[in-house]
């Protein structure tokens, strides 16, 4: 808002109008904006945000949108990203970055103005993701292993390929996925006893590991927290993750965490329940909330630990107090029984720990 009202006083002195608004314009304004002896910080945090406003009130045409007719692949992947969004319920993002690592296979196999799907197989797929990897690290190259699996998947369900082709998919070396790690009571408590909850920051720190812990969030399920989530009267947060929506009650602990930061929360640009305490006071990014957890474990004394792990911990303590893998897999939210199982697979390997071998049980 900040900029757009700068924007405003800008246009006013050039005597320009609304139906003047192009790319060149706000190069313009961005411009003089830098030329100040004092740069106002929205200038290089909000320009971004302020575009796509202007794009989604009409008032900004998107260049290059009618630069010509569609490629094959381009008409395949646009089918393939309703698919991702309407049937996966995954999020832009998640889109987006399937289609940056898996859209260029479907370019091997285009011929005579259309995607051969025939003439994709195992020999294909591999070779690609062999070249698109490989200079890329461990983490890049599983996930366009997973991009071109979705695809696949896709292919397959909407008959453009008549057999399943990811079970000849080798994984790239160095992916193989171990066992979910979660941390120990001693750990937890080390880190809530390293936020100072006198402070602000402390406050919000420490109702952030609290989520983490006793919820199961994912650090973008808890930026993406609003203040509009949170039903005191019923005791109840609605997260919003990977396109679901998820009621869980709120325990009291977490409650009162909850309630002490935001007794401390500063005023800020939008409803989101965690806020930089900084200016701009917005919502926080899920790396940041991750960021909270490796910076707290720091304080603690601990190897360093992030986001996901404290996500770890809460499943792994549901099925610890007794609780089913349904449980586990409500609090969690996820979709398939299969990817929750994984806690299960922990839970044995514990209890394998502790079994005495057959022959050695005291007489």
């Amino acid at each position: 808002m900040n900029l757009a009202a700068r924007l405003s006083l800008w246009m006013q002195g050039a005597g320009v109008g609304v139906g003047a608004i192009d790319e060149d314009l706000l190069a313009r304004f961005v411009a003089a904006e830098n030329s100040r002896e004092f740069v106002c910080v929205t200038v290089k945090s909000s320009m971004g945000a302020l575009r796509r406003f202007l794009i989604d009130a009409g008032y900004l045409t998107v260049a290059g949108a009618d630069s010509g007719p569609a490629t094959p692949t381009q008409v395949e992947v646009a089918q393939w990203c309703l698919w991702m969004r309407d049937q996966r319920g995954l999020t832009e993002k998640s889109i987006a970055a399937c289609c940056y690592y898996a859209a260029e296979v479907l370019d091997l196999v285009v011929a005579n103005g259309s995607v051969q799907w025939p003439r994709l197989d195992a020999q294909v797929l591999n070779g690609y993701i062999a070249e698109r990897g490989h200079r890329y690290g461990v983490v890049t190259r599983a996930h366009i292993v997973d991009a071109v699996r979705c695809l696949l998947r896709w292919a397959l369900s909407t008959g453009r390929l008549e057999r399943d082709l990811s079970a000849g998919i080798l994984k790239p070396k160095g992916t193989s996925r171990g066992l979910p790690r979660g941390v120990n009571s001693e750990q937890v408590a080390a880190l809530l006893a390293a936020c100072d909850p006198g402070t602000a920051i402390g406050a919000r720190d420490l109702a952030v590991i609290m989520l983490l812990v006793r919820l199961g969030l994912r650090a973008g399920e808890a930026a993406r927290l609003s203040l509009d989530d949170i039903d005191w009267a019923n005791g109840q947060l609605k997260v919003t993750g990977k396109g679901r929506e998820l009621i869980l009650p709120i325990p009291v602990d977490v409650g009162q965490a909850l309630t002490s930061w935001l007794k401390l929360r500063p005023v800020a640009l939008d409803r989101a329940v965690f806020v930089r305490t900084r200016a701009p006071r917005h919502m926080m990014t899920p790396s940041a909330i991750s960021g909270i957890v490796a910076r707290i474990s720091g304080l603690a004394g601990l190897r360093q630990i992030y986001a996901h792990r404290l996500r770890h911990t809460a499943a792994m303590d549901v099925l610890a107090a007794g609780g089913s893998l349904a449980e586990a897999k409500e609090l969690l939210g996820h979709r398939y029984t299969l990817t929750t199982m994984a806690y299960a697979k922990v839970d044995l390997t514990s209890l394998r720990e502790l079994v005495v071998p057959f022959g050695q049980v005291p007489r």
